[in-house]
């Protein structure tokens, strides 16, 4: 054994060796500091009609999503290698446009105020909602009948469908836009596709067959067959709906939808309606809410109007 003075003499090496270890095993691996920063548009006055192209940079590109929110709506967005891209509704006169993101409990949030010159604007619809592969369609009826949607994109007294997904159209926010607004009452609707409708484990020539199997046994209890004909029907007819119902049903969580209504935005009249609803069953038609426009609320606006 070594003397006890030279055990002593090697202490101070072998903590030294260990503090020059230390440092590199305490060291933490931190992740970057998370942004976003909005590129376009700028601030100052803008020279648009109705849309403007907002991009965003994201400083982590493993974000997948970021929440847009312009006149007071919020939307989900997606994140493309750490780019946001979308075009939003702009409107005459001020503008405020937020991006926010999120990585874990972090949150990052930029935003930017515009002013606009451009054509006024009587009535807007805004529809947003979490896209995760349905297809939603934005319907609005006007007070003459007329309804503006993703096949009729204008109608003859000037309303218009903008629709934002860069993919196709129903698979991102949409916008319904009305230069000159007249009197009557306005509905809102929604046509809802979820995603397992169009996936491969749901069969369209099943859907197809059981719905011709409905229609038929249908036309047979309107001839009023005999009673044990017609229970026998009726217990079938119940088995077929069941199908068809099952067949529709979303293959994830519903959607959460909702809707911005802006009359003469940015101007003394304004005023502002919201409709939130879930959307229930795939192929469904339903109705968000209704405005009514009165030609007293026009004459209003339009006096006071510079």
């Amino acid at each position: 054994m070594a003397p006890p003075h030279t055990l002593l003499g090697r202490r101070p090496f072998v903590l030294g060796l260990a503090s020059m270890a230390l440092p590199r095993l305490g060291r933490a691996q931190t992740a970057a500091p998370l942004s976003v920063r909005i590129e376009e548009p700028g601030g100052g006055v803008l020279r648009a009609q109705d849309t403007a192209r907002l991009v965003a940079a994201v400083s982590d590109p493993s974000v997948l999503t970021a929440t847009i929110t312009v006149h007071g709506m919020s939307y989900e967005v997606p994140v493309r290698d750490g780019r946001v891209e979308q075009t939003v509704v702009v409107l005459p006169g001020t503008n405020r446009v937020g991006v926010g993101v999120r990585r874990g409990d972090t949150v990052a949030r930029d935003s930017v105020t515009f002013h606009v010159d451009g054509d006024p604007v009587d009535l807007v619809v805004l529809l947003g909602w979490s896209a995760r592969g349905e297809i939603i369609d934005l319907w609005v009826r006007e007070p003459d009948g007329e309804t503006v949607k993703w096949d009729h994109r204008e109608s003859t007294p000037g309303g218009r469908l903008l629709d934002f997904s860069s993919d196709a159209i129903g698979f991102g926010s949409q916008a319904y836009l009305r230069a000159s607004a007249s009197a009557g009452r306005y509905r809102v609707k929604v046509h809802y596709w979820s995603d397992g409708a169009r996936r491969g484990d749901r069969d369209d020539s099943a859907f197809e067959e059981a719905l011709e199997r409905l229609h038929a046994i249908d036309a047979r209890l309107r001839a009023t067959p005999p009673p044990s004909d017609a229970a026998a029907l009726s217990a079938e007819r119940a088995g077929v709906t069941a199908r068809l119902d099952a067949w529709g049903l979303p293959s994830g969580a519903q959607t959460p939808l909702h809707a911005e209504v802006l009359l003469f935005a940015n101007t003394p009249r304004e005023r502002r309606w919201r409709f939130d609803l879930t959307a229930q069953r795939s192929g469904q038609l339903q109705t968000l809410g209704e405005i009514e426009v009165t030609s007293a609320m026009l004459l209003d606006a339009r006096r006071t109007l510079p």
